[in-house]
């Protein structure tokens, strides 16, 4: 099956891809194609959350030709630390808490202290200005308490709209994933959330 998802805004590739695989067969190849940064790695993370394998090309006219297969695999077993991550997600909406100086150390006070525990969240979602504290140099100290959350498998998701509205390459993401509207809501609807 062959499916264009080129130029469509948040969360639609996702949602696309979505229908394209309940209309396959047991076993099945989507032929996905993209241009966004963004497009690209939150169709291959829904993708591999269904258990499909996905690889990507990428052609010189810039779109990206994503191969999604579903079926013809096998399934490992694989020990994880997971059964320390709980049913939770901590949902940043700004860069602080409250006002000032103040309110951006006890932002990088919680979240420091989150590692001191054995039971972390399962995800951090960054919305609105709260995606500055994945990829400004300024919020470094944060960054590296996120990125030892992520190493203990919390993941990480900051606002690819977001990211686009406040003007910050995709690149500049130092910690976690591109996030969409798709999967944020889903994570929200299953999960206690708790709102910094």
């Amino acid at each position: 099956m062959n499916l264009d998802c080129k130029d469509l805004d948040c969360p639609k590739p996702v949602l696309e891809l979505k229908k394209a695989l309940e209309a396959l067969s047991e076993d099945g190849i989507i032929d996905l194609e993209l241009n966004s940064v963004s497009s690209v790695e939150n169709c291959r993370r829904f993708a591999l959350s269904q258990g499909c394998t996905a690889t990507e090309e990428k052609r010189s006219d810039g779109v990206t030709v994503m191969r999604i297969i579903k079926g013809f695999g096998c399934d490992v077993s694989v020990e994880t630390n997971k059964d320390i991550l709980l049913n939770r997600t901590i949902f940043v909406k700004t860069d602080r808490i409250g006002n000032g100086e103040l309110g951006k150390k006890l932002m990088n006070g919680f979240l420091k202290t989150t590692l001191e525990f054995e039971s972390l969240p399962r995800y951090i979602i960054f919305v609105n200005e709260g995606v500055l504290l994945t990829t400004q140099q300024e919020n470094s100290e944060i960054i590296e308490s996120l990125q030892a959350l992520a190493s203990r498998g919390v993941t990480v998701y900051s606002c690819g709209l977001c990211l686009g509205a406040l003007g910050i390459d995709t690149s500049a993401l130092q910690v976690g994933e591109i996030g969409n509207a798709y999967d944020t809501m889903r994570i929200l609807l299953s999960t206690d959330v708790i709102s910094l």
